[in-house]
């Protein structure tokens, strides 16, 4: 353990470049138990190509050629804020990075910053022998050199609690849910509950989300009164690869709320544990609207509160500042991605 509070950086001196040092990472990547393992996509140029290549080891899915939406994914801030979020938001605790004696300086740097971010350990696989170049790369790093097969799948098989205060937002293990087989079919939202009003007096603060003592139940029924299956859409939008995206679309899909009460949702109208969410009836907000949220959406729903802690977004600013600009454009995008029907409140 460094003084900073992280593990110090495990280097894997695969000399020979032998095919076992890099079964040995693969076979160690378990997301459930909270490691990753990547291969960076080779001979790939693009500025927030490693971003992607983690973004995809964590199931997420990546705009498609010709989907406008995937602008952000193109930039590196946003698409390494999108890393992090989700290495949080799935309580990843330990990442293996293989052929990293390939990457560029500055992507070594990227890993070295996502590992202070996030307080992950961070496990690279090194197949060559070490070098000058090495040392350049980790000379301000606190680090240890593992050169023996046996040691390292030990190294590899290391899974670590959080180490930041980021991370214990959501800390509880949290089970996947498990599909029915997808047919590709489009989903449409099941008719939204009406949700419990709140008044407000005149001239009063809106608050934030009160707790509902109703939300501490288990998961509810995978289908709803009009068959919607919330276990396969579950699994579609833990697929969207934008946090905010997904988290829009969820509460879209328990509440119907169309994009402009999207727009007014702030982070403080989630409560701690993502059981309820308040969505405002206008900019009065004299009868807004208190809603449970299903056991399924909160993981998906915490996510946006990660990505605005990382952010330092202040707690009553809007919840998704910029996917509700122009009639929601990159919303609709993106909902057309995982064939869900975004569609208005009733």
């Amino acid at each position: 353990m460094t003084v900073d509070g992280l593990p110090a950086v495990t280097v894997l001196i695969d000399k020979d470049d032998h095919p076992a040092w890099t079964a040995a990472a693969h076979t160690a990547h378990e997301p459930a138990l909270g490691r990753l393992t990547i291969d960076p996509s080779p001979a790939n140029g693009a500025p927030a190509a490693l971003a992607h290549d983690l973004l995809y080891a964590l199931g997420k899915r990546l705009p498609q050629d010709g989907e406008t939406y995937g602008t952000w994914a193109d930039s590196q801030r946003p698409a390494w804020d999108a890393v992090a979020t989700w290495i949080l938001t799935h309580h990843i605790g330990h990442l293996i990075v293989c052929r990293t004696d390939r990457l560029t300086h500055a992507r070594f740097r990227q890993l070295l910053a996502l590992r202070e971010r996030c307080g992950i350990r961070l496990t690279l696989p090194w197949h060559r022998p070490a070098g000058p170049a090495l040392d350049t790369l980790l000379e301000e790093t606190p680090h240890h050199i593992i050169e023996t097969l046996p040691q390292a799948r030990i190294a590899l098989e290391r899974t670590d609690p959080s180490l930041t205060g980021t991370r214990n937002v959501g800390q509880q293990r949290h089970i996947e849910p498990t599909p029915r087989q997808d047919d590709g079919q489009w989903i449409s939202p099941q008719t939204p509950p009406a949700g419990m009003v709140i008044d407000r007096p005149a001239r009063a603060r809106c608050q934030g989300a009160p707790e509902l003592a109703s939300t501490t139940s288990g998961a509810p029924s995978a289908r709803g009164r009009d068959h919607t299956p919330a276990d396969i859409l579950a699994v579609r939008l833990t697929t969207v690869a934008h946090p905010l995206h997904a988290t829009a679309l969820t509460i879209h899909a328990v509440t119907g709320a169309d994009i402009s009460r999207l727009a007014l949702i702030r982070g403080i109208d989630i409560d701690e544990t993502a059981t309820t969410v308040k969505i405002h009836d206008s900019t009065a907000h004299r009868r807004c609207r208190l809603y449970p949220l299903p056991t399924w959406t909160r993981r998906l729903v915490r996510a946006a509160s990660i990505h605005g802690q990382l952010k330092d977004r202040a707690p009553d600013s809007p919840l998704f500042p910029l996917i509700t600009v122009q009639d929601g454009e990159q919303l609709r995008l993106t909902a057309t991605g995982i064939r869900y029907n975004l569609k208005p409140a009733p």
